[in-house]
C-alpha cells in the first residue's frame, strides 16, 4: 500500500515539474516571442495608417503644386525682358501723369540692384532676373496716389515698390510730397546672357578701334558733357522724362563714364518744356 502511494505521489511530482519545466522553457520563450509579434504588428499597422493618411493627402498636395506651379509662370511672364525695360520706365511714369501726380524726380539705375536665377517648371529652362531701382519723388494727394498704386497691381510687368514717405507739402496746402522707390525686375535666359556678354566683349573691342581711330583724325573736337546730353536728347528723340533712361545710355556709350544725372534731367525738362 505504501509503495503504491509513494509511485503515485512521484508521478504527480514527476507531472508537476515536466509542466513547470515545458512552461519556463517552452510556453514563456513562446509567449514573449507572441507579445514581440504583437508589438511588431501595432507598429506596422499604425505606419500603415500613418502613410495612408499620406496617401490620401496626395491629392491635395498635387493641387497646391500645380497652382504655385501656375503662380511662377504667370509671374515668370509678367516680367519683361532686358529690351522692354524702356517701355517699362515709360509706363511707369506714363501711370503716374494719367493719375494726376506731378513727378518732381524719375531716376532710374542702370546698374542692377540685385540678380538671381530661376527655372522655369515646365521647359526646365534657366532665366536670370535682375532687379534695377527707381527713385521717384512727386507731389499729388492721397486718393490719386491711391488710384496709382491699384493700377499698378493690375499692369502688364511686375513691379514692386518699397519705401513710401509721404509728408505733407508745406508750399501748397492739401498736397503731399510722396517718395518711394519702384523696382523693375527683368529677364534673360542664361544662354542669352552669355552670348550677350560675348557681344559686348565683341563690340567693346570694335568700339575701342573706332574710338582710337577716331581720335586720331578728330582730336581738337571735344565736346563737353552738357553738349552730349543734348545731342542724346536729340538722337534718342526722347520725349518724356520717362527716357532719361535712354539719354543716360546713350551718354555711356559715348563717354564710357556715368551721367550727372541730375543735370540730364534738368536738360531733357529744359527741352520738353521748348517743345
Amino acid at each position: 500500500m505504501d509503495k503504491q502511494r509513494n509511485l503515485f505521489v512521484g508521478i504527480i511530482a514527476f507531472v508537476l515539474l515536466s509542466c513547470a519545466g515545458w512552461y519556463f522553457m517552452y510556453f514563456s520563450e513562446l509567449n514573449n516571442s507572441l507579445e514581440r509579434m504583437s508589438d511588431s504588428y501595432n507598429q506596422l499597422k499604425s505606419e500603415k495608417n500613418k502613410y495612408s493618411q499620406i496617401k490620401n493627402k496626395f491629392p491635395s498636395i498635387e493641387k497646391e503644386w500645380i497652382g504655385l506651379k501656375e503662380e511662377l509662370t504667370t509671374l515668370i511672364n509678367k516680367i519683361p525682358t532686358d529690351a522692354q525695360f524702356d517701355n517699362v520706365t515709360k509706363m511707369l511714369f506714363g501711370l503716374m501723369e494719367k493719375n494726376k501726380l506731378t513727378v518732381d524726380n524719375f531716376n532710374p539705375s542702370l546698374a542692377p540692384l540685385d540678380e538671381k536665377q530661376i527655372v522655369v517648371p515646365e521647359t526646365q529652362e534657366t532665366l536670370i532676373v535682375e532687379k534695377y531701382p527707381i527713385d521717384v519723388e512727386l507731389r499729388g494727394n492721397f486718393i490719386d496716389f491711391g488710384n496709382f498704386l491699384d493700377q499698378l497691381a493690375f499692369t502688364n510687368y511686375y513691379l514692386t515698390i518699397s519705401n513710401i514717405q509721404i509728408s505733407q507739402n508745406p508750399i501748397a496746402e492739401g498736397e503731399q510730397k510722396i517718395s518711394f522707390i519702384s523696382y523693375i525686375y527683368t529677364k534673360n535666359s542664361s544662354a542669352a546672357s552669355m552670348g550677350l556678354i560675348q557681344n559686348n566683349q565683341g563690340y567693346a573691342s570694335t568700339s575701342s578701334n573706332a574710338t582710337n581711330t577716331s581720335s586720331s583724325t578728330n582730336a581738337s573736337t571735344v565736346l563737353t558733357d552738357e553738349e552730349i546730353i543734348i545731342e542724346a536728347i536729340q538722337n534718342t528723340g526722347a520725349s518724356s522724362i520717362a527716357d532719361i533712361v535712354k539719354v543716360i545710355k546713350y551718354f555711356k556709350e559715348k563717354t564710357g563714364k556715368d551721367i550727372d544725372q541730375s543735370l540730364a534731367i534738368t536738360l531733357l525738362q529744359k527741352r520738353l518744356e521748348n517743345i
